[in-house]
C-alpha cells in the first residue's frame, strides 16, 4: 500500500515558513498542521506569530490556539491530536519550529512510561542546583532536560538513555518530504528585528497584560514564549518598553540561531530554501 505524502516545513523563527506553507497549501490543496509549541496556546497570538484569521482564510489550519493560559503543552498531547489529522487529511502540511516535535514525528520517539503526577510535581519544584547534583553525569544542563531525565529515573528506576535506546514508536507511517527554510543569518536577524517591532505595533503588549490578568501566577507554558517575560517586566516598571523590545529581539535572534544549528544537524532536509528562493515566498516576514 502506498504511503501518504506528508510535507514538513521547518525552520527558525521569522524565517518565512508560515508564508511558504500557505503558498504550498494553496498550490496542492493541502491543510496546515501546527508544530510550534507556543502557537498551540490561545493567548498572545501576536507575540507567538500565530497566523491571523485573514491569513488562514481559504486553507484549513489545525492545532493552533487549543490550550489555555494554565496549560503545559507537550509532545505527547500534540502527538495524540496530530495522529488522527494525518490519517484524515489528504495533503497534510506540518509546519513549525519546534524541532523535537518534528524529529519525533519523522524518526519516531522513545516509549517512556507515564510519569506519576506526584513525581513530576516534586521534580519540577526542585532548584536547578539540586537537579544537577542528582544527575552529575547527565550531558545536558538546561533545566527542562534535567527535569525530564530525573523524573524518568525516579519513576522507572532506569535512566532516560535506556528508554531512548529501545525500539521507537511512530505516530504515523507516512512518506515525509522535509523542506527547510533557512535564510542567511544576517537576513534572519533583520526579519526578527522587523517582526518584533511590528508585533508591538499590533498590540502584543496588551495581549501580555491580558494574559497576566488571566493567570497572575504565571504557571502556564505560554509564559515561556519569547517576549512575554520582557513585557511583564516592563508592565511592572522594572524596564522601559524600549528596553523590553530590545531584550526580546536579542533573545529572539539567539533562539533563531539555536534553531538554525539544530535543524542543520538533527533533521535531514530534502529541500533547503535560502535567500534566492525565499524572495518568491515572502511578501511579509511571518
Amino acid at each position: 500500500m502506498k504511503r501518504k505524502k506528508i510535507y514538513v516545513v521547518m525552520g527558525p523563527t521569522a524565517s518565512g515558513k508560515s508564508r511558504f506553507s500557505l503558498d504550498l497549501a494553496h498550490a496542492l490543496g493541502g491543510e496546515i498542521i501546527n508544530a510550534d509549541s507556543m502557537q498551540v496556546y490561545e493567548d498572545v497570538p501576536i507575540l507567538t506569530a500565530r497566523p491571523d484569521p485573514l491569513e488562514m482564510e481559504g486553507v484549513p489550519h489545525h492545532l493552533y490556539g487549543f490550550l489555555d493560559a494554565f496549560a503545559h503543552g507537550s509532545f505527547v498531547e500534540w502527538g495524540e491530536k496530530v495522529k488522527p489529522l494525518l490519517e484524515s487529511i489528504d495533503v497534510p502540511i506540518v509546519v513549525g519550529g519546534t524541532g523535537l516535535y518534528l524529529r519525533s514525528l519523522i524518526d519516531g520517539f522513545a516509549s517512556i512510561p507515564d510519569i506519576p503526577p506526584e513525581i513530576r510535581t516534586r521534580v519540577r519544584q526542585m532548584p536547578i542546583e539540586e537537579l544537577r547534583a542528582a544527575l552529575p553525569d547527565f550531558p545536558f544542563q538546561d533545566p527542562q532536560r534535567l527535569m525530564r531525565a530525573l523524573e524518568v529515573l525516579q519513576a522507572t528506576g532506569k535512566p532516560i538513555t535506556y528508554w531512548q535506546q529501545q525500539p521507537h514508536t511512530y505516530l504515523y507511517d507516512g512518506d515525509f518530504t522535509t523542506i527547510l527554510i533557512q535564510p542567511p543569518r544576517a537576513q534572519l536577524y533583520s526579519q526578527c528585528n522587523y517582526r518584533f517591532h511590528r508585533m508591538t505595533e499590533l498590540g502584543a503588549f496588551k495581549q501580555v497584560l491580558d494574559l497576566l490578568k488571566k493567570n497572575p501566577t504565571m504557571s502556564g507554558g505560554v509564559f515561556k514564549a519569547i517576549g512575554v517575560q520582557e513585557m511583564i517586566s516592563c508592565s511592572r516598571g522594572e524596564i522601559s518598553l524600549n528596553r523590553a523590545v530590545y531584550q526580546a529581539i536579542k533573545n529572539t535572534c539567539a533562539y533563531a540561531k539555536r534553531q538554525e544549528t539544530w535543524f542543520r544537524h538533527q533533521i535531514r532536509a530534502d529541500v533547503t530554501l535560502e535567500k534566492g528562493d525565499l524572495s518568491l515566498y515572502m511578501p511579509d516576514t511571518r
